[in-house]
């Protein structure tokens, strides 16, 4: 029994080797942002989901890298959907992630962003948007609740606001950095517009990568 079981193992593993994304379930993840005051959707704010993937030892996650990042804007109702790994610790790869050299895939992380408002994260740390930012924490963004931002009225917070950035990869290979840059252009695009609007300089990767899409 423990012979078919291991040589069972092995099998899934290399299957996982072969086509690690065929044996991970897929989900649409969708939320709604609006305007904390004035209870208006809003439009065009971007929101971008990123993945790690990690290997497993008994003792914890080891080896952690970038999946993947997607990014999307929301509607004229302030409704965005993206689709992705479902990721998390109930998966089949979370438990094959103890052979060494197999992956899964955790659970998203959320970045939302729109000039003049508080953003997701960087907003929890800023003292007019504590407390303001109703629907947080990304368990109730991964299950779709409506995400109320406060508008940001002073410089100061304005530029506390904007210390949330692209996701970068964890890859040496400068194609692969610009890859996944490339996933984030209406991000560094609204970056890039706040920036010019606040009086600085632009952030210079959408420039750089705009006309290589």
């Amino acid at each position: 029994m423990t012979k078919w079981f291991v040589l069972g193992f092995v099998i899934i593993g290399i299957m996982m080797r072969i086509a690690p994304d065929g044996i991970a379930a897929e989900k649409t993840y969708s939320g709604r942002v609006i305007d904390a005051e004035t209870r208006e959707p809003i439009e065009g704010a971007v929101v971008v989901i990123h993945w790690n993937e990690a290997t497993r030892t008994l003792i914890g996650d080891w080896s952690a890298r970038l999946k993947d990042v997607k990014e999307t804007l929301t509607d004229k109702d302030g409704r965005w959907a993206i689709k992705g790994p479902a990721g998390g610790e109930n998966s089949l790869s979370y438990f094959l992630a103890l052979i060494p050299g197999l992956y899964y895939t955790r659970q998203p992380e959320f970045v939302i962003f729109k000039p003049g408002y508080c953003s997701w994260p960087a907003g929890l740390s800023i003292e007019a948007c504590k407390g303001r930012m109703k629907g947080t924490g990304p368990g109730k963004l991964m299950e779709g609740q409506t995400l109320e931002l406060p508008r940001l009225t002073s410089r100061e917070f304005r530029l506390m606001a904007l210390t949330v950035g692209p996701i970068f990869s964890t890859s040496d290979d400068p194609e692969t950095k610009k890859k996944i840059l490339k996933k984030q252009l209406e991000f560094l695009r609204l970056i890039d517009e706040e920036r010019i609007s606040l009086g600085l300089s632009e952030y210079g990767y959408y420039k750089e990568l705009r006309n290589e899409k």
